[in-house]
């Protein structure tokens, strides 16, 4: 991330300014106001780093997907046992904390309080991860919910489906890891095992020589 490590060589040199400025001799009541200035700017730029080193995009959609069969397994046992599909799905946000349950915990409060509708909220919530599970699930449950259809074997399909291409994903990266290798074992481990086979011989030649 060269973004992110110009930004902490900026840290480290804004820093140092810090230290110089206090270490310099001057009017000692100036000396701590600028002192507070520059750590002032130092946090700022600590905490944008911060925020660029956290989690991208794919590594939230990746996270989210892989939470996509426990919620819809959660959401398909409340359904069984009674609950209304809210109800259901509050149970899953009240029970896990992780990403996916804090980001159903908000959209759920959203069309309780009547900010929008279930299926723009949970529509919503699908373009913000970018997660096109969420979209297909609330497809799902707005047209369950319409047309009286039952939702948990609809849920439990769509769970189906998704462990299904999980495993696909899965089975794809494993089938990457010896293109992978190649780099390493081209670069460091070829040469070594060449160098400890031709060493002993070029030293014998050059003795002989």
């Amino acid at each position: 991330m060269p973004g992110s490590l110009a930004a902490l060589c900026l840290v480290g040199l804004l820093g140092g300014a810090v230290g110089l400025a206090l270490s310099r001799r001057g009017a000692p009541v100036g000396r701590p106001r600028l002192a507070r200035r520059l750590a002032g700017a130092v946090d700022g730029l600590v905490s944008s780093v911060g925020e660029r080193l956290g989690p991208n995009e794919a590594e939230v959609r990746r996270e989210c997907l892989r939470q996509m069969p426990e919620l819809l397994d959660i959401v398909i046992l409340g359904l069984s046992a009674g609950l209304s599909f809210d109800a259901a799905l509050e149970l899953y946000c009240s029970r896990y904390d992780t990403l996916l349950s804090h980001a159903f915990e908000r959209a759920v409060r959203s069309w309780q309080m009547g900010l929008v509708s279930r299926e723009e909220a949970l529509h919503d919530l699908s373009d913000e991860l970018g997660v096109g599970a969420i979209g297909r699930f609330a497809s799902s449950v707005s047209e369950a919910l319409a047309f009286g259809s039952p939702l948990a074997s609809i849920l439990g399909q769509q769970a189906s489906a998704i462990r299904e291409e999980q495993r696909m994903q899965m089975e794809e990266q494993i089938e990457k890891v010896p293109v992978k290798m190649l780099v390493p074992m081209g670069t460091l481990i070829v040469p070594a095992m060449l160098l400890a086979i031709l060493g002993p011989l070029l030293s014998a030649a050059l003795r002989l020589g």
